[in-house]
């Protein structure tokens, strides 16, 4: 039975902060048959780590793995990210004059989500081009520091743009970790996240 390892973090450099992370696991131990949804704190093991010289407090749990159909982008979902690229560019000149889509971080972005959250009449555009944009704009940072790919993840909640690296089965969400840290309120979310990423690149590397 194959499982999913769930990764929530607390950096000590933040106040609060609650992020999850899915990651593929085939080994048979430590299997739940609980979707994450019904998961409780006992469910829970508290660790700490340390990541790029900041101090990592997580807790991570086992449970029953959803079953996925990973399928590469087809030239209708690759425009679609090459477009959405286009108008991250556009935002990104806007409000952070010395930066472009060539020389931003996940830290830019997170700042741009925050004037987002403050006041998003300041923005020319829907909420939906907004998340697809700043989404793209992180995935493809991803794919391109840490040779992630592009992929299409369809399970029995729909289908999501996706950033994964195969062989350490390390799936993210860059659209929609934008979405929530939009919903939410989030602050640093995808500084954070990419926190999450070196950990887990990290961790799963050394473990294959």
């Amino acid at each position: 039975m194959s499982s999913m390892n769930i990764l929530i973090i607390f950096r000590s450099t933040a106040i609060f902060l609650c992020l999850v992370t899915a990651i593929m696991s085939s080994c048979n131990t430590s299997t739940s048959s609980k979707k994450y949804s019904e998961l409780t704190d006992h469910d829970y093991k508290h660790e700490i780590d340390t990541v790029d010289g900041d101090t990592i407090y997580f807790k991570t749990a086992t449970t029953a793995n959803t079953p996925q159909k990973i399928t590469s982008l087809n030239s209708v979902q690759k425009l679609f990210i090459k477009e959405c690229l286009l108008g991250a560019d556009s935002i990104i000149r806007a409000f952070l004059p010395n930066e472009n889509i060539k020389n931003f971080t996940p830290n830019s972005l997170d700042k741009i989500i925050d004037k987002w959250n403050e006041d998003s009449l300041k923005f020319n555009c829907t909420k939906e081009h907004f998340v697809n944009c700043i989404g793209a704009a992180f995935g493809d940072y991803l794919v391109t520091r840490y040779n992630m790919e592009w992929r299409m993840v369809t399970d029995e909640f729909g289908s999501d743009y996706a950033t994964i690296i195969e062989k350490i089965k390390l799936t993210n969400f860059p659209l929609n970790s934008v979405l929530k840290a939009v919903d939410q309120k989030r602050e640093g979310s995808l500084m954070a996240i990419l926190l999450v990423t070196k950990y887990d690149i990290l961790k799963l590397g050394r473990e294959k």
